[in-house]
């Protein structure tokens, strides 16, 4: 179930294929949680889905071209009835948030039996993950629009947004926390952060410099961490 992979998009293919093997070809109802205007879903589930988005940035929502119902709201406390959902996607979202436990609990309620539930997230004891962990807001914005070329980053309905790294964000922690809410791990695996191979192509002295401060920091790695995975996927599935 575990593995690490190099390429986000490696990564994110073998998500794609857990959602495809489970629900085939046939029209699903998905929740986007914290969806704003873009979708980490293939673009087949996409076109024959009904798709609820939940967001508490209007922009993102204005800039959503694909929902069927936009909700503008907060996914700590917005609420469903049991089994209205087959899939609900949670990407790149949880570490934003100072409650994710809350938002989990209200995902695993809301999904039906044997529906999955898919969380993407930074992992906060990689390198970047920590970088991020300790370094202000401000800091973020800058290196948005000076190193990653964004030059509306921080405006709103644009990247990067704060952070909170709430415990439950650690890949374990949420296996664990999932689990007692009847929440099975199918999929578990890490690979290194698009931004560090972004760095690597436009900033070549600067993404050299991550790079081998992930070599550095792996020397005294224990049990197979590597410090330059700093993205996670898990896929769960609710037990019927």
């Amino acid at each position: 179930m575990q593995a690490d992979y190099e390429s986000a998009p490696t990564a994110l293919a073998l998500v794609h294929r857990q959602i495809v093997d489970r629900f085939g070809n046939r029209a699903i109802r998905v929740y986007e949680a914290g969806g704003g205007s873009r979708s980490c879903l293939p673009r087949q589930v996409i076109e024959r889905s009904d798709i609820v988005v939940v967001d508490i940035d209007e922009t993102q929502l204005q800039n959503n071209n694909y929902a069927t119902k936009k909700i503008f709201g907060d996914i700590q406390t917005q609420s469903f009835q049991s089994n209205s959902f087959d899939l609900i996607v949670c990407y790149n979202v949880i570490e934003h948030l100072p409650a994710p436990h809350e938002a989990i609990r209200r995902f695993s309620a809301a999904l039906s039996p044997n529906g999955l539930l898919v969380i993407g997230a930074p992992d906060p004891r990689s390198l970047y993950g920590m970088v991020t962990r300790f370094t202000p807001h401000w800091f973020h914005v800058w290196y948005y629009r000076t190193l990653l070329c964004s030059p509306n980053a921080g405006r709103p309905g644009h990247e990067p947004f704060p952070v909170f790294y709430h415990p439950t964000v650690e890949p374990h922690a949420l296996m664990e926390f999932a689990k007692g809410l009847g929440l099975r791990p199918l999929l578990h695996h890490h690979y290194e952060s698009p931004t560090i191979r972004f760095l690597q192509e436009k900033r070549p002295l600067v993404g050299a410099s991550m790079r081998a401060a992930v070599r550095f920091l792996n020397l005294f790695a224990i049990n197979g961490r590597n410090f330059g995975h700093g993205d996670y996927h898990v896929v769960f599935e609710k037990i019927g």
